[in-house]
């Protein structure tokens, strides 16, 4: 009897641990959504919330859910100001918390933390124009991690453009662009160690008179490629252009994304002027559009917070330049010229067109995503070919592509 009693205690004690343990090691339940307003019902005081990953949520309130509004990139939540559920529009920004069940998509709320649409709007318009004023981009030459800082030499459509210097500090924020990706979404949070010589750079901060460097606050970092090919083939269906590279010859697939800005260039006799930075034909002087070129409208769905910006709607669809520190543009302002460029769709390109392709890197050479798809760049190319030839560089050893120095960063979709 002892013994049978013992055992009991013993299988008690195992279902008791056993108990324990999976209380310990079970993830707690999902407490909040977040995410942008997809719908409104004030009648059933319901909400429809699209979370970023894609998933549509239905959150339903009840008088005794707490209502606050928090202006963008604000974190203190005592500075939150009271709402009725009927000042919550479609677009708004929202943390919902409360009980959620992912197999419904439901959550009950008990507070629902919103941002309208309109402010942030207003704020990324006063962050780009932060980063036109006060923004700097260009290609790391040297990395000095033992002082904290980087040289870039800045665009130029002219050839080599002017070299700077930027000092990071313990708060300067640092982010990088994952591979094989174009959203500011997906980049990571990010180190001095993982800026390469040769990667595009994109900083905000202002020039330190006496050092002459320019104080970082924010660095957004990546490693692109720009490559003039000849179309091939297009699947307007699927996204997707085949083209020969010029420079190597070699096939390449480019991949078009709901962000990929693609626009043609103007005829080259049909523009007055030269590029910005460097009598390039084909651009616009002193940053005046040319005739019939339309301003490019600004795109990006609002996002919460500090994510930087640029002209257009945060850098959305390669729209915006890199303004030089102090409110001067530095370089050629290749960038501004694309912008007045007209917007065309995939199904316009032919076979035998001249395609300039701004892309990040990808693991495979052979495949692109597209930033930015320039057609119509014949008179680019033999521009590139004859600043290469009149320098002493084969377009067989240097590239076309690559001898345009184009500014992809100034064409990274930044929402």
């Amino acid at each position: 009897m002892k013994k049978y009693a013992h055992f009991l205690v013993s299988c008690l004690t195992v279902v008791l641990i056993s108990n324990a343990l999976c209380a310990q090691t079970s993830p707690a339940p999902r407490s909040r959504v977040i995410g942008a307003v997809s719908a409104v019902d004030a009648t059933a005081n319901l909400l429809s919330i699209k979370t970023d990953a894609g998933d549509i949520y239905a959150v339903s309130a009840s008088p005794e859910t707490k209502l606050l509004r928090l202006a963008p990139g604000e974190r203190d939540l005592s500075k939150a100001q009271p709402i009725q559920f009927t000042d919550i529009a479609v677009g708004d920004r929202v943390l919902a918390q409360g009980p959620v069940k992912d197999a419904e998509k439901t959550l009950a709320a008990l507070r629902i933390i919103d941002m309208s649409v309109a402010d942030i709007a207003k704020k990324n318009q006063q962050e780009q124009a932060d980063w036109r004023k006060r923004g700097t981009a260009g290609v790391v030459t040297v990395k000095d991690e033992a002082a904290n800082q980087v040289t870039l030499r800045l665009p130029s459509m002219a050839g080599d453009g002017e070299v700077v210097k930027v000092a990071l500090t313990p708060k300067t924020v640092l982010k990088r662009y994952a591979p094989d990706s174009v959203k500011y979404a997906d980049a990571k949070n990010s180190t001095l160690a993982e800026i390469e010589k040769g990667d595009q750079i994109r900083v905000l901060g202002n020039k330190d008179e006496a050092t002459g460097a320019i104080q970082a606050e924010q660095v957004i970092s990546g490693s692109f490629v720009n490559v003039a090919a000849t179309v091939t083939s297009v699947d307007p269906a699927a996204g997707v252009i085949v083209a020969k590279n010029i420079e190597t010859g070699k096939p390449v697939t480019i991949k078009l994304t709901a962000e990929t800005n693609l626009r043609r260039m103007p005829q080259m006799g049909g523009m007055a002027g030269g590029m910005p930075g460097g009598g390039m034909p084909g651009g616009a002087v002193g940053g005046q559009r040319p005739a019939g070129a339309p301003v490019a409208a600004q795109g990006g769905a609002p996002k919460t917070g500090a994510e930087p910006g640029a002209a257009g709607g945060g850098w959305a669809g390669g729209q915006g330049g890199a303004a030089g520190v102090g409110g001067a543009r530095r370089g050629g302002d290749f960038s501004r010229f694309i912008e007045m460029m007209p917007k065309i769709g995939v199904d316009t390109l032919k076979t035998g067109d001249t395609i300039v392709v701004a892309s990040s890197k990808s693991a495979n050479p052979g495949e692109m995503t597209a930033i930015t798809v320039l057609a119509g760049a014949e008179g680019l190319v033999a521009m590139a070919q004859m600043r290469a030839s009149q320098s002493g560089r084969s377009a067989a050893s240097n590239g076309p592509s690559m001898g345009m120095n184009l500014d992809v960063m100034s064409m990274v979709p930044m929402q």
